[in-house]
């Protein structure tokens, strides 16, 4: 083949034997290009991105929670109040999110609810009626989670009735129970309407819809939902089980596949406090009597994790059971349904057993987690200094704030990229440092730099393996990836 068969593009580069330097310079368009092609690489480099297109979703990949393909585990946390007149400001919102990431937590459970309750907050006052106020108070909440790296997981409604629920629905409809919650047609759309409200917002400061922000890691379909046998009506027989569990059951299949049809980008679980059903004979909280069925609920095809809760104060069994609780609903999540687990809330009595007690518990409860790879764990709920503890079940930083800080470093280690670490993915290429100087200038892994090498980074230059790393090409070391690193890498050819 003579020079005059080399197969050349428009661009000016020799496909064989690569680009000159001067055919380089005249396909990118001299100073006039490289000027503001190596400023905006700079600013990638340095300046970090807000940008709801550069995250990517949380995804399942059967028992893990996956983050463009890499494992990823969770140290979460509650905070109720934070969607609350007390303290839902932008201010307060600001501290809480400062606190969170100085503790290492990455996954925060919030309300996107709230019916008819009082205070100037209240997110639904009426039915279908919005406070647009209270909107924005979690467009800000999204926000102040995305600056920080922070995901979240939103809870459409409650059982219980602090902030309305299930309830108010009923009285909405003209009933008065949770079976009529869950079983008729007009509790069941307003139910809908929530939901489409919800996950439709656009974001009054991204202008991002919310079902379209990454920055949300799961929809949670309800706090806590259960079923009792007797949460009918007045003029009605208890329910025979297990009549309850399937009416529960039903609602959770249809609601989280009303949610996959609006969104497919977001995960579904049930928000439950993770029961086995049993029967009278047993002990609670594993009898029949709430209707929850950890195994049969969570293997529904639109649920796609297993939600769980740990509260042995109210559900008057020893602390030193907790870590088989935990144990035995990861275990049964992963290898009987297949999907992940997270430990949605839990908490320790400190006004019935003390703050020695209750560290000392919730540490035997972490390291259990850890041991069983539970997916996330969010404890009931950390809160500021100043935030009244209300009910023994607050967390503070400079009592309990060591566990969370800890749990962070055992998840920053369980957390990732599984790939080869000496490896940077750019374009089709898999590119390798060929000397050991911190410079991937092998950047077609083939073992050799040559001129194949410099056409691939001018071809990828803007791909996120590029982007993301730009000191590993930094060939000039200006502290930056441009247009002259590439020349440089020609020039060492």
């Amino acid at each position: 083949m003579t020079s005059n068969d080399r197969a050349t593009d428009t661009d000016g580069i020799d496909r064989q034997n690569g680009p000159t330097r001067r055919r380089f310079v005249k396909a990118i368009g001299a100073g006039a290009v490289i000027a503001p092609f190596a400023a905006s690489t700079a600013a990638a480099a340095t300046e970090p991105t807000t940008d709801p297109d550069d995250l990517a979703y949380v995804e399942t990949d059967g028992a893990e929670f996956v983050v463009d393909g890499d494992p990823v585990y969770f140290n979460g946390a509650n905070n109720f109040w934070i969607t609350h007149e007390y303290e839902g400001t932008k201010e307060r919102i600001d501290d809480v999110f400062d606190l969170y990431e100085n503790l290492g937590i990455d996954l925060v459970r919030f309300w996107a609810h709230g019916e008819a309750k009082d205070g100037p907050l209240a997110l639904q006052p009426e039915p279908g009626a919005y406070n647009e106020d209270a909107l924005e108070n979690l467009d800000y909440l999204i926000e102040a989670a995305r600056e920080r790296g922070i995901r979240l997981i939103a809870t459409l409604v409650d059982n219980w009735d602090h902030e309305g629920g299930m309830l108010q629905y009923a009285e909405w409809a003209g009933a008065e129970s949770r079976y009529e919650f869950y079983t008729m047609d007009e509790t069941r759309g307003m139910y809908r309407d929530h939901v489409e409200t919800i996950l439709t917002r656009e974001n009054s400061i991204s202008g991002i819809e919310w079902r379209e922000d990454p920055t949300i890691a799961l929809w949670e379909l309800a706090n806590e939902p259960r079923l009792e046998q007797d949460d009918v009506p007045a003029d009605m027989d208890s329910l025979e089980p297990p009549e309850h569990r399937e009416i529960l059951g039903d609602w959770f299949a249809d609601m989280s596949s009303y949610i996959k049809e609006l969104d497919g980008n977001h995960l579904v679980s049930t928000g439950s406090e993770g029961h086995y059903y049993g029967t009278w004979e047993d002990d609670y909280p594993n009898d029949d009597w709430g209707g929850q069925d950890y195994i049969e609920h969570h293997s529904i095809d639109t649920i796609d994790a297993c939600s769980f809760h740990l509260y042995p104060d109210h559900w008057d069994f020893p602390l030193e059971e907790g870590a088989d609780y935990i144990r035995n609903r990861v275990v049964d999540a992963h290898e009987e349904i297949g999907k992940p687990a997270y430990l949605g809330e839990f908490n320790v009595d400190d006004t019935q057993h003390g703050l020695e007690t209750k560290n000392e518990t919730l540490a035997a409860w972490y390291d259990v987690a850890d041991e069983h790879d539970c997916n996330a764990v969010l404890p009931w709920q950390v809160v500021l200094e100043d935030t009244e503890d209300h009910d023994g079940f607050q967390l503070y930083a400079s009592e309990s704030g060591h566990l969370i800080e800890d749990y962070a470093a055992v998840v920053d280690g369980k957390s990732g990229d599984e790939s080869d670490p000496d490896v940077i993915a750019v374009g089709e290429y898999e590119a390798r440092d060929a000397d050991d100087d911190g410079l991937y200038e092998d950047v077609t892994g083939d073992g050799e730099t040559t001129h194949e090498d410099v056409t691939a980074l001018f071809e990828n230059r803007g791909s996120d393996g590029v982007q993301n790393n730009p000191e590993k090409f930094d060939f000039d070391g200006n502290g930056r990836f441009g247009s002259s690193d590439i020349l440089e890498l020609l020039g060492r050819i």
